[in-house]
């Protein structure tokens, strides 16, 4: 079936008539295969800027349509490609517009090829005169002879246009493609295909292989297929805000950095901050960011280019780099509060006191926080909290100073939606993986009464972009390994009746399960993960549980097991230590810390490297600053051993939890539970889940009755203490 994506509302000056073509394109290909964009992302040299229209199509390959909305009078005159105009057109009094349509062809042809290995991909370029007629054109200028394929007014109806783009010559010869070329196609145009490539070895795999490194490799052979709400995502900008409630693994941080990246080729005298609140994912994004800017530039940007526009800021930030509050500190002209000079909490509490603190200093100043012009933020959900002493005027300190630092969008940006004001704040965030507070960032929670006034009526913007994305597709985790996540982290088969979760059908189709029964309490409720929903290939590649369990009497005990298993992974699965590994250790404040140094010196005994996330070297016990590295959280030849809380973001192929016996002890605990949900669903692949004196324990009761239940979940509904329910 036809898919559509309009990148940025119809509305701008000139765009009446792009939106005429697009329409015509759409009912044209109504029912049949193809993809279009309006403006899709190509941002290169000043001649060759976005396509106009960009259709695939796997009979014609691509097309590019170039709209001129010109009126015959004012084109003076003709020669070859070259049009000379009576009167300026957006300043200029001379157009070539085939030559630019037939360059942005070339130039997504090529890059399609050579990310869709399709040497038989033709490409098309063709002109639209939405404001002209072929009867006008003739008129005037029926007796020159043009080479330029041309779409006029009165072949805008569904059989003379696909007509025309059938008769215009090829830029580029190519073949109708069969139905795995159409989805290379599909896949190299969207995120899926342009997403960086891991760089793993043995990728010619013996099929036969059970080493956890070819199944590695062979899952990673596997090409995602087009996913359209992630193009809705990362390639749209909405004129206003903009909630996206992600699963686990679904890709937030992906599509936000390239949301972040087309909006800065788009519009690069915008002001950006993608904001993000764990350290140790500053890295990653950056680099993600810079992938994307490279992609729709073919190379020609970069961050480097675009870092006084575009910029990465940690949420709180430091003296020796710049964050979202510091900076926002700086415009007011206060001295920004250190974390030291904040009152006894979680580092969230923290940065919320600084934030309200930096509201209340506007707020007496009179001083504005207006900065920016975009502000995507990532991990929304670990920005939150349940106190109210540290909101403002009963809305979240932090989110409400983000809606602050933005400038108002243009009155003719909103494109007559009836919001009274719009600011293009956009949060990203999985209610699951919170893992210090209770509170759900839905726009109710961030700002109370005013939520409907930042949001204004309807579900969508003029132009079709939705203001609220649910993403239900986990293409990290496998199916069984997040079926297992999700029953522990929410409880859902512990005998006393479930913590955490969602409590209806809709919001549990919503990320990703079908449902039977109903959710009525002592009522039986089954949950079922569909493959489509988890396309990691992994479950198909082996027959042996991707999830374990195993209790042990003691400490030492366990450790000696977690070594052996490494060992094992190292030497006979051909793992590498960095990146493909993780430890992680629950626990609540300290805990972790504890836990984490026994499983160094466990480690290092046995010879194993090992990093402590935050630290400048391998092989050490915790560094303080200055020998420390807070951004790090992987070393090169070094297996990484981390609190669940540092591990948030980053994954793994083997991730061994640790230390469930602190868990255990206080299993109806829902901040543990979520840890224990954040670390099972860091894996790419396999979960060793592990504590010590857990016989008979119920949490070990619960999890041997999630590992037996398979691809099912069987329950019995009680309503829980933490409902998770989509409330807007």
């Amino acid at each position: 079936m036809a898919e559509f994506i309009v990148t940025e509302a119809f509305g701008g000056p000139g765009e009446e008539g792009e939106a005429r073509v697009f329409e015509a394109v759409k009912a044209a290909y109504s029912g049949d295969d193809a993809l279009g964009f309006w403006r899709y992302p190509l941002v290169t040299q000043e001649t060759v800027r976005e396509p106009d229209i960009l259709i695939a199509d796997p009979e014609l390959g691509l097309v590019v349509i170039e709209v001129k909305s010109l009126p015959i009078d004012m084109i003076a005159g003709v020669t070859g490609y070259r049009w000379d105009l009576g009167r300026p057109y957006y300043g200029k009094m001379h157009l070539n517009p085939y030559e630019q349509a037939r360059r942005q062809a070339h130039l997504l042809g090529e890059i399609a090829v050579r990310k869709s290995n399709l040497p038989q991909l033709g490409t098309r370029a063709i002109v639209a005169l939405p404001l002209i007629t072929r009867e006008e054109w003739d008129a005037r200028f029926g007796h020159l002879l043009s080479d330029v394929p041309m779409l006029f007014a009165d072949q805008l109806t569904p059989a003379k246009l696909r007509t025309a783009l059938e008769r215009t010559p090829p830029v580029r010869y190519g073949s109708p493609l069969d139905d795995e070329g159409w989805a290379a196609l599909r896949s190299a145009l969207g995120t899926s295909g342009s997403v960086p490539k891991r760089r793993i070895r043995h990728l010619q795999a013996p099929p036969e292989s059970t080493r956890k490194v070819d199944l590695i490799a062979r899952t990673a052979r596997h090409l995602h297929a087009f996913d359209l709400q992630q193009e809705l995502i990362a390639k749209t900008i909405p004129p206003g805000p903009q909630r996206i409630r992600g699963i686990a693994g679904s890709g937030k941080t992906v599509l936000l950095a390239q949301k972040a990246a087309n909006m800065h080729l788009k519009h690069p005298d915008w002001n950006i901050a993608l904001v993000f609140f764990c350290r140790s994912l500053y890295d990653q994004i950056r680099q993600q960011v810079d992938h994307w800017l490279k992609q729709a530039t073919n190379g020609e940007q970069s961050l480097a280019t675009a870092q006084h526009r575009l910029r990465i800021l940690h949420a709180w930030g430091s003296k020796d780099q710049p964050g979202f509050y510091r900076t926002l500190a700086s415009q007011v002209g206060v001295q920004p509060l250190t974390v030291d000079r904040t009152p006894d909490g979680s580092p969230t509490a923290k940065l919320l006191f600084a934030c309200r603190a930096l509201l209340l200093d506007a707020q007496l100043t009179g001083r504005s926080l207006q900065v920016f012009d975009a502000v995507l933020i990532d991990e929304g959900q670990d920005l939150v909290h349940e106190e109210p002493e540290l909101t403002f005027d009963e809305k979240q300190a932090f989110y409400w100073m983000a809606y602050q630092s933005l400038r108002p969008v243009a009155r003719d940006a909103l494109l007559d939606t009836g919001e009274p004001e719009a600011r293009r704040l956009i949060w990203a965030y999985d209610e699951a993986q919170s893992l210090d507070t209770l509170t759900i960032p839905s726009t109710r929670a961030l700002f109370g009464e005013a939520g409907a006034q930042i949001f204004g009526s309807g579900v969508t913007y003029k132009g079709g972009i939705k203001k609220s994305e649910i993403m239900n597709r986990c293409y990290r985790t496998p199916g069984p390994v997040l079926l297992a996540a999700h029953a522990l982290g929410m409880g859902l088969l512990r005998q006393e009746g479930m913590l955490a979760g969602l409590t209806n059908k809709a919001d549990w189709k919503a990320i990703g399960y079908e449902v039977e029964g109903q959710f009525r309490g002592g009522t039986e409720v089954s949950l079922t993960r569909p493959q489509e929903n988890s396309p990691n290939p992994l479950p198909t590649f082996t027959d042996d549980p991707l999830v374990t369990f195993q209790s042990f009497p003691h400490r030492r005990a366990e450790l000696e097991a977690l070594v052996a298993s490494l060992t094992d992974d190292l030497n006979y699965h051909g793992l590498q230590p960095s990146r493909q590994i993780l430890v992680v250790v629950p626990g609540l404040e300290w805990e972790p810390y504890q836990l984490q140094t026994e499983v160094f010196q466990a480690l290092r005994q046995a010879n194993l490297s090992v990093y402590l996330p935050g630290n400048k070297d391998v092989n050490v016990p915790r560094q303080k600053w200055p020998h420390s590295d807070p951004n790090g959280f992987w070393r090169d030849g070094a297996i990484t051993v981390s609190p669940i809380m540092q591990a948030k973001g980053n994954e793994a192929d083997v991730v061994y939890v640790v230390g469930l016996d602190r868990i255990a002890q206080r299993e109806d605990n829902i901040k543990l539970r979520n840890q224990l949900f954040v670390g099972i669903s860091r894996s790419r692949g396999w979960v060793h889940l592990s504590g010590t004196g857990m016989e008979g324990h119920p949490l070990a009761g619960e999890i041997q009755r999630v590992l037996a239940a398979g691809d099912t979940l069987n329950f019995t509904y009680r309503a829980p203490k933490r409902q998770l329910d989509d409330n807007g």
